[in-house]
């Protein structure tokens, strides 16, 4: 039962008939052996003890109490109404969805990495680089009609007037 290294032979042959002894089964052999032999007693004691514990964990608690009963059943309609409803539905695309979106984040992510650490370095003359901004560069909006002839004239061009 209990493979204890320094055993000696003549008590290993014994080992295996520990569980039927402790089953009640008649052993005279066995007695008179561990009539002189203290370390099977105790292994004999150890299996005792076990086959106790063994035995109390199977006995059945006491029976739940009406209050975790209702709880228990209050859950399971609770959960069998949410899996009805239609928002069940979405929860495996809410699933998909958050998947797409960490696959997205870790690809991006490991492009980035490599684009810093492997990609090939680019020099960049310090005076090709504009820092200000002339007239020139922002748009103009148009300048508002003088008459109304311009106005009309306008509205004429962009076939809005029909």
């Amino acid at each position: 039962m209990f493979n204890k290294p320094n055993l000696p032979k003549e008590c290993r042959k014994f080992e295996s008939r520990f569980e039927d002894y402790l089953g009640g089964v008649p052993d005279s052999e066995l007695d008179a052996h561990l009539a002189g032999c203290g370390d099977c007693r105790m292994l004999l004691q150890d299996s005792r003890l076990a086959g106790d514990l063994l035995r109390e964990a199977w006995e059945p608690a006491s029976e739940p109490s009406r209050a975790f009963l209702a709880n228990v059943m209050a859950r399971i309609h609770q959960e069998e109404a949410r899996a009805k409803s239609p928002a069940a539905f979405w929860a495996p695309l809410e699933f998909l969805a958050s998947r797409l979106s960490l696959t997205a984040a870790v690809l991006l992510l490991a492009l980035s990495v490599y684009l810093v650490g492997f990609a090939p370095q680019r020099d960049v003359a310090l005076n090709s680089i504009r820092t200000e901004l002339s007239a020139s560069d922002i748009p103009q909006p148009p300048s508002d009609p003088v008459s109304n002839e311009e106005v009309l004239q306008s509205l004429a061009e962009r076939n809005n007037g029909r």
